[in-house]
């Protein structure tokens, strides 16, 4: 009996030992385009974290390690848009020149690259060439914003409006001297407002020229100084047309006169939009003011104050220093005492210009003042504050009325057409300038007459959407915030 059992069972395993076997998978070798797909996005991640340079070096790895394939065309186009932001027009079209190559006219990559090539080289100021490259492109396989913006930035001027009679607009220059720069800001920017229509703009260099021209007048732009604002309203008066000034004027100025109206940013209307902003989006109670002892920092010194508490903070710690003090040590050094006491304000806000804050946020790093949010005015407004404050001034935040990297596509074709107009980007000066122009460009838009400017509907390149009677600008300002090497539009 047992004989028979085990017989049987050394039977069934003789009969398992010669079954068929399924063959055993040889060794996958892990391909060498996963390493660089995990290389890529480990660019990608760094490129978000505004770390751009090891963002390059990896991008560069992944097209030596698989050249010819697409995911070495999306390198190439990261790390064109890298160069392209750092001011490497050269590099950035050779790049992506490699990614169109490679990718193919099915692929939205080949696309993609094709707009941004044709926005670089408008940029540059080659027109023909950008046109050209555009012709390229799908738009349904780009973003359309961006296709648009370009387009119609490329696009022939459109024929003149007929006008029922050809108007005149003043363009009071006054005295420029010492604010050349200035005026040359001003004057394009009406210059560019004004082209292709049929309005005839006429520099006058002082108050007593105006009695000699003749009309019909839309309005006037300027004047560059307010001591020139009596006789030019006196004239304006006489005539019935409305005086639009792109300069700063003080708080409540055009309240004076019904004619008088403004595009710059007031200054209540800017503490006002940034003491909500630090109140409700970052959660600030407490508010350090540090500002200069001149007019200008102790007026937005006391609005930043009544503006702050109006919403539900504080200022805690309120701080003078002369205007051309270089040192900061003293006040970082207060403001480290006060964290080590538990009491440092969230925020801090300076209302100086960005010259003052590269000596100033160098020295709050250095006594390792932390945990405290900074915020600025629009004089913080200026690429040389993240060129020369590197990453100490990085999240700071400040309003202004225009911005070049703003995505809104007013604004991008203003911003195309002032650079292929004058070879420079356009300040805020400029832009404000061309809103007070298209303004009273708009007043032609009345089926019978003339429109008054305070029932003027339009939207301006500085965020202006109109004004109230008392002549202020309805607006909300631009949000700013530095960003890695840029500077970037919040809201």
């Amino acid at each position: 009996m047992w004989f028979r059992i085990v017989s049987c069972a050394s039977f069934l395993l003789f009969l398992v030992a010669c079954a068929a076997r399924p063959p055993v998978p040889p060794t996958v070798e892990v391909p060498r385009r996963s390493v660089a797909e995990e290389r890529f996005h480990r660019a990608l991640s760094l490129e978000l974290q505004q770390k751009e340079q090891e963002a390059l070096l990896l991008y560069k790895q992944v097209m030596e390690e698989i050249p010819s394939s697409r995911l070495a065309a999306k390198a190439a186009f990261r790390a064109a848009k890298i160069y392209w932001r750092r001011g490497y027009a050269g590099r950035a079209l050779e790049l992506l020149n490699m990614a169109v190559k490679t990718a193919g006219p099915q692929d939205p990559l080949y696309h993609e690259s094709y707009l941004l090539m044709a926005e670089i080289l408008y940029r540059e100021g080659h027109r023909e060439r950008a046109q050209s490259y555009l012709e390229e492109v799908n738009p349904a396989l780009v973003s359309p914003e961006e296709y648009e913006a370009l387009k119609e930035a490329l696009a022939p001027p459109p024929p003149p409006r007929v006008a029922p009679k050809e108007y005149k607009v003043v363009l009071f220059v006054g005295e420029t001297k010492m604010l050349e720069k200035e005026w040359v800001q001003v004057k394009r920017g009406v210059d560019l407002a004004f082209e292709g229509s049929w309005v005839e703009v006429v520099e006058v260099a002082s108050p007593s020229e105006l009695e000699s021209l003749e009309g019909p007048f839309l309005g006037v732009v300027g004047p560059l100084l307010v001591k020139n604002l009596p006789p030019v309203l006196d004239w304006a008066s006489r005539e019935g047309v409305p005086v639009v000034t792109p300069f700063p004027v003080a708080p409540g100025l055009t309240s004076k006169s019904p004619l008088l109206f403004r595009t710059s940013l007031p200054l209540d209307q800017e503490t006002s939009f940034m003491a909500g902003f630090l109140r409700s989006q970052l959660g600030v109670k407490e508010l350090a003011i540090f500002y200069p002892s001149t007019p200008y920092g102790k007026v937005m010194s006391r609005l930043m104050s009544e503006e702050i508490q109006a919403v539900g903070g504080e200022v805690t710690l309120l701080r003078s220093y002369p205007p051309n003090v270089r040192d900061f040590s003293p006040y970082a050094l207060e403001l480290k005492e006060w964290e080590e006491e538990g009491v440092l304000p969230q925020a801090l806000y300076v209302p100086d210009s960005w010259r003052r804050v590269v000596l100033l946020v160098p020295q709050l790093v250095f006594h390792e003042v932390k945990g405290i949010s900074l915020a600025g005015t629009a004089l913080w407004d200026d690429s040389r504050l993240v060129r020369e404050g590197g990453g100490y001034v990085e999240y700071s935040v400040f309003p202004d009325t225009f911005t070049s990297h703003s995505p809104y596509l007013p604004v991008l074709e203003f911003y195309y057409r002032f650079k292929l107009a004058y070879s420079v980007d356009p300040t805020p000066l400029a832009a404000q300038a061309y809103d007070a122009a298209r303004a009273l460009l708009a007043r032609l838009e009345g089926k019978d007459g003339l429109i008054p400017l305070e029932e003027v509907s339009f939207l301006g390149v500085t965020g202006i959407a109109g004004f109230t009677p008392q002549g202020e600008p309805v607006r909300v300002p631009f949000l700013l915030v530095v960003e890695g090497s840029t500077i970037r539009q919040m809201n």
